[in-house]
């Protein structure tokens, strides 16, 4: 059973509209969220450094001895042609993250989007004081969270709950 939980909801599109991704640290024995950000890809002249601001991500939360959690890219039928012509930028940067924690022995676990957000809703991390509603909106101590970094706690909950053994 590991104690902290990196958890990351990628975007990597960087040339197919500038992705956010919402990355946070949580402790399973307090169960709270310690460390919370985004990566933005349009802070980033290449796509190959947005893909290394999320290495580094990991490089810096290295002390903690994580357990990686990411939401899995699933092509839906739903959306499948809203695809057409994608280049997947988003698989191949979880591909990256991927090939990354097989190099430095780290466990990695994938979660559907959909098995987190209807089991996880935002009444539900607002009841287990893991967020606050504020101004019709949902924070995490004094910063407003993107729905980016709410998904990444949503995952951590999740695997803490159902799948840290």
């Amino acid at each position: 059973m590991t104690r902290y939980i990196l958890a990351l909801d990628p975007s990597g599109n960087y040339n197919e509209g500038k992705g956010t991704t919402g990355w946070c640290l949580y402790d399973t024995h307090t169960n709270k969220v310690i460390k919370f950000g985004v990566i933005k890809a349009i802070k980033f002249n290449r796509m190959e450094d947005y893909w290394k601001a999320h290495l580094t991500l990991m490089d810096d939360m290295t002390g903690y001895g994580y357990t990686l959690v990411i939401e899995d890219y699933m092509l839906y039928a739903n959306r499948a042609t809203d695809q057409i012509n994608s280049r997947f930028e988003t698989p191949k940067l979880i591909g990256v993250i991927q090939y990354e924690c097989y190099s430095r022995g780290i466990r990695i676990e994938f979660q559907t989007a959909s098995a987190v957000k209807l089991r996880w809703s935002n009444n539900i991390l607002v009841h287990k004081n893991l967020i606050q509603e504020r101004e019709g909106r949902y924070w995490i101590l004094e910063t407003k969270l993107s729905e980016h970094c709410l998904d990444s706690i949503r995952h951590a909950v999740h695997y803490a709950t159902f799948g840290n053994k």
